[in-house]
């Protein structure tokens, strides 16, 4: 018998720390994969819960009278005097119009600039709506109450917007 011409002691020593190192690179990407996981999945619900009540709110919109759209007049004073991203939202707001407001529209949901509700994944959120009388570009006899609303997280700081909806609607041909 032949004798080995080099020695292989340490080499199974040598190939178990590599393994345990490729396996501990794979374990940390893996973790961090699963972070990012965390953090979208918490992203996309929030969307989806803030698009659900912005939806919910035009809705609300579409299932009254035309002459029902607006804003209640001295709660709307109010809101626009004391809160500074109500005020500028409306400022960013594309088109100029005047606001629709409602005299004695009172405090329900139709009526209300600005309202916290709580969503679908349990959390709170402020919702804004805008309603604006603005000339209709394709007819010219009439002008379209555009209802915008912005749903935001007060509990992250400076509020973001998390979702913004709009939508139009005319009295039709007279």
């Amino acid at each position: 018998m032949r004798e080995r011409s080099r020695n292989e002691d340490g080499f199974l020593t040598i190939e178990l720390m590599v393994a345990i190192v490729l396996i501990t690179v794979a374990i940390l990407a893996l973790m961090a994969a699963y972070g990012g996981a965390f953090s979208s999945l918490h992203s996309s619900g929030q969307t989806s819960s803030a698009g659900l009540l912005a939806e919910n709110q035009l809705e609300l919109y579409a299932s009254l009278p035309y002459a029902s759209v607006g804003l209640d007049s001295s709660t709307l004073t109010t809101v626009k005097a004391t809160d500074a991203n109500y005020s500028t939202d409306e400022a960013a707001l594309p088109g100029s119009g005047s606001d629709v407001t409602i005299t004695g529209c009172g405090t329900s949901a139709q009526c209300s600039p600005k309202q916290t509700l709580t969503g679908s994944d349990h959390h709170a959120y402020k919702l804004e709506t805008f309603i604006r009388l603005l000339a209709n570009p394709s007819a010219t006899s009439w002008s379209e109450k555009v209802v915008t609303v912005i749903v935001r997280d007060e509990t992250q700081s400076g509020a973001p917007k998390i979702a913004t909806l709009q939508t139009a609607f005319d009295h039709g041909p007279s």
